[in-house]
């Protein structure tokens, strides 16, 4: 066997396959911002043949398939990134919402929790964490993350009306103590 003097063998595609990947990823960023998910997706794969390792394009393209109805398929994108990066705050917040989309509550509300402690002042973190515990029943632990959201972002309409739901809900203590009254 020769190799060649003079002149390295090229790199298949080399400097243009990733500036090629660069243009799908920012295509697709641009067609998910105008909600065309399908088209958005098309450009995700093409852009991952190319450079799968792109975190962000990773997380865009979860969140792609997330608002496309195939959230079993934006797992492994969002596990990527937060493989790399386990504090990434958008990849929490839309594995959370993942988990939520295939009925895995628990794991839904431990990635929220794993959010608020890393980031307690980020906005609509608790909000959804609130969200969580509400689905559960956990009026009260629901009560105090609507209540740091409402202090951090008090003009936040949701939250406020979320709490007043939740205050007109019977709490688990006052109902062991009737029941215990009761027997």
């Amino acid at each position: 066997m020769f190799w060649p003097f003079g002149k390295e063998a090229p790199v298949e595609g080399g400097a243009n396959k990733i500036a090629r990947a660069e243009l799908l990823w920012k295509q697709g960023n641009r067609l998910l911002a105008r909600n065309r998910f399908d088209k958005a997706i098309e450009s995700y794969e093409a852009a991952m043949q190319l450079d799968p390792s792109r975190l962000e394009g990773r997380l865009n393209f979860g969140a792609a398939l997330y608002l496309s109805g195939r959230p079993a398929e934006a797992l492994p994108h969002l596990n990527y990134v937060l493989a790399i990066d386990t504090q990434n705050t958008a990849a929490l917040l839309n594995l959370a919402a993942v988990f939520d989309a295939l009925g895995q509550l628990e794991d839904s509300v431990l990635t929220l929790e794993k959010l608020v402690a890393h980031r307690p002042n980020w906005r609509d973190a608790n909000y959804n964490l609130a969200i969580g515990y509400t689905k559960q029943q956990r009026w009260d632990d629901a009560t105090i993350a609507l209540r740091r959201e409402l202090t951090l972002n008090p003009k936040h309409e949701a939250a406020r009306t979320l709490l007043n739901d939740v205050h007109l809900k019977p709490r688990k203590r006052q109902q062991e103590t009737g029941e215990g009254q009761k027997g």
